[in-house]
């Protein structure tokens, strides 16, 4: 199976295969993403073709070919909300808006810890679905990167010894964030990274002032009193570290979300001499192995 994390700017994968029901990782790797992905690209008329080439760079990476993939995508593409109990539909409509939400389709995912209702745009979903076909490959899974995200979190972390703690990806296009309250999913925040941040999305119990205290000179101890203990993980690569304001604080954990995977002699060459913040680029991707 070949894991995707599709975000703006780049693309991560990760490709493993069954070995006596464990998953091993064969291979990982990133590519660039050579246009704007946002809803609006997917309404240009180069979309699939742009596409379909991003998926054939892929297959042209990858070392060791994997035809079915289980693919994550950013929250500029989704719009997602997360509820401790599911809500009704007349509630959903009243957030989105009638003629929004008529455009759309809506998966409820009853997770583990908590409730997640996903609405996408047909449009978008089937041309990425149209574009790996023509490429040589089948879709058989479309969730959040988010998601992910918390799948790594929880295979390697005890998070049941915090009453809260903040799940967040730092991100140079659209920073999102998951708060947990006794283990269990209770807020979504999706903002925007710049001098004035502005919230993007938001759903449950989640704290509207964060992204104030995030600003890169902001960030100070009086963080930890929003977010509690924070995971951190990154998918860009500027020519700085982005996660650097983070390192010096002791609630702050950078996530790596090798941790407890297993992983070939081949694969291991790829991950080694990298540092914390480069491998939390894969925190998506490899958030799928062993949730399937």
């Amino acid at each position: 199976m070949l894991y995707l994390s599709l975000n703006p700017g780049l693309c991560t994968y990760v490709s493993s295969n069954d070995n006596n029901g464990n998953q091993v990782v064969e291979d990982a790797g990133k590519i660039p993403v050579p246009f704007e992905l946002n809803r609006t690209f997917f309404y240009g008329r180069d979309a699939l073709a742009q596409l379909t080439s991003l998926f054939k760079n892929l297959k042209g990476t990858q070392d060791f070919p994997q035809h079915e993939i289980s693919l994550s995508l950013p929250p500029n593409i989704l719009t997602y909300s997360v509820n401790e109990e599911p809500v009704p539909d007349w509630m959903d409509t009243l957030r989105l808006g009638k003629d929004y939400s008529e455009k759309l389709e809506k998966k409820v995912y009853s997770l583990e810890k908590g409730q997640l209702t996903v609405w996408h745009d047909p449009h978008i979903t089937d041309m990425i679905l149209q574009a790996a076909k023509n490429s040589g490959y089948t879709i058989n899974k479309i969730t959040p990167g988010i998601v992910n995200a918390i799948n790594s979190v929880f295979m390697i972390y005890a998070t049941s010894d915090y009453d809260k703690f903040t799940i967040l990806k730092w991100d140079s296009h659209y920073p999102e964030l998951v708060t947990f309250r006794n283990d269990v999913l209770s807020g979504h925040l999706c903002f925007s990274n710049d001098e004035s941040p502005c919230v993007l999305q938001g759903s449950g119990d989640r704290d509207a002032t964060i992204p104030e205290h995030l600003k890169k000179n902001n960030i100070t101890e009086k963080l930890y009193d929003h977010t509690g203990p924070l995971f951190v993980y990154s998918v860009f690569e500027p020519d700085s570290d982005p996660l650097q304001p983070f390192k010096k604080f002791g609630f702050c954990e950078i996530i790596n979300p090798w941790t407890g995977l297993e992983v070939s002699q081949s694969g291991n060459g790829l991950l080694t001499d990298l540092s914390d913040t480069v491998l939390s680029l894969w925190t998506e991707s490899a958030g799928f192995i062993n949730r399937e």
